[in-house]
């Protein structure tokens, strides 16, 4: 009786133990393969030689903003950072990322596209994805909130400047989270795609 008590135990602590390393896994994997943004040490993306700066793009009914590659066979890099903002509400950037072409105006990828979600309009240091080769789409997404426990609402609206290099482009984004529409500054990020020239 105390040898089958002892294999039953010892079945059960196999089993334990292979159930925890299978959770591992299952969470590992996911986030293993996708590229989260990292903190440069640069202070600022390698853009280099204004070529032309275009007037500002006002997008009354825009909650989001995306950047993507055209050429499957350059390397690019995105960089991006919160310049700031000035609002009465809560702010919230939440970036993603996907191999694959522009979705239609104001449609996000999935939620397992999502790569960085910061909750303050406060400025941080620039971010920069790893280099890649292929199609990509990187979507910025501003969203408020009135108060701490309302849900995130998306922006009203967005305002995109655009500034061109020899060897990519900057964009200067705004949005705005009131339905009138007042300034596009309650949240504003810089984002820069570079590729060689």
């Amino acid at each position: 009786m105390s040898t089958l008590c002892s294999i039953m135990q010892r079945r059960s602590l196999v089993y334990s133990v292979l159930g925890v390393a299978i959770a591992v896994l299952l969470i590992a994997f996911p986030l293993a393969t996708h590229s989260l943004a990292q903190r440069s040490t640069s202070a600022s993306p390698p853009l280099r030689n204004l070529v032309q700066e275009f007037d500002p793009v006002i997008m009354p009914e825009a909650t989001a903003y995306s950047v993507f590659t055209t050429n499957p066979d350059t390397p690019h890099q995105v960089w991006y950072r919160i310049s700031g903002g000035d609002a009465l509400f809560r702010q919230r950037l939440r970036v993603f990322v996907e191999n694959a072409s522009p979705r239609p105006q104001n449609q996000l990828p999935p939620e397992s596209a999502l790569r960085q979600e910061i909750t303050t309009n406060a400025p941080t240091g620039w971010f920069v994805f790893p280099s890649e080769t292929g199609i990509f789409t990187y979507y910025f997404d501003g969203d408020h909130r009135t108060t701490p426990n309302s849900p995130w609402e998306n922006a009203f609206g967005l305002k995109v400047k655009r500034t061109r290099f020899s060897n990519g482009n900057l964009y200067e984004l705004g949005f705005e989270d009131q339905a009138s529409l007042d300034d596009y500054n309650d949240l504003e990020l810089q984002v820069a795609i570079v590729q060689p020239s």
